[in-house]
């Protein structure tokens, strides 16, 4: 699947649902994620292989649903206003046995390289999805300000909810989180 999506930073996440259920969208999810990240450990320079290839193999536990998604990044953009946005090729597939599924991952020598938990709201409306997420650390609250995700198919789409929910004054970033964490100082968490 291919998945086009921006983050708004700092957003007042009261105003955020009012004008999404204003707008219809549906409420799918509002719970604790938390995600562990996998890699293969180049031997030589200690270098991560998957993450200097801008890709991404992570295990995520959403209630007691658990997924493992592999994600791509790609480097070109086709429309100018893409530029804003991260462009990834996304495959996710649910995991019936964690532990066996871990066990397999140690066996081909992927390891654990690091984790973040984030409460997450998670609407959606007309093949878009936006998530509203609160990162946390441990149990401390509220380490990054709240931030709006907007997952769409159509990378056109973004301006119009940006408008409609009048945050074009607002931060835009294509990061993944741990270029959000650098950019509020917070230090991720490495295994």
């Amino acid at each position: 699947m291919l998945e086009k999506e921006i983050k708004i930073l700092e957003i007042d996440v009261i105003e955020i649902q009012k004008k999404l259920e204003l707008a219809w969208a549906v409420k799918t999810f509002e719970w604790f994620i938390h995600d562990i990240y996998y890699d293969f450990q180049d031997s030589d320079t200690s270098d991560l292989k998957m993450e200097s290839k801008k890709r991404l193999f992570r295990v995520r536990q959403k209630w007691d649903i658990h997924m493992y998604t592999i994600k791509r990044k790609r480097n070109k953009k086709s429309e100018w206003w893409e530029k804003w946005m991260r462009i990834c090729d996304e495959w996710e597939r649910e995991i019936t046995d964690v532990k066996s599924f871990k066990r397999v991952l140690k066996k081909y020598w992927m390891t654990e390289t690091r984790e973040k938990k984030k409460y997450r709201i998670c609407y959606e409306l007309e093949w878009c999805q936006f998530d509203i997420d609160d990162y946390y650390l441990w149990d401390k609250k509220n380490i990054i300000p709240p931030l709006l995700e907007i997952e769409v198919t159509n990378s056109k789409m973004i301006n119009y909810w940006i408008n409609l929910f009048d945050l074009k004054n607002h931060k835009k970033k294509k990061w993944w989180s741990r270029k959000l964490f650098k950019y509020y100082w917070v230090e991720y968490s490495w295994l």
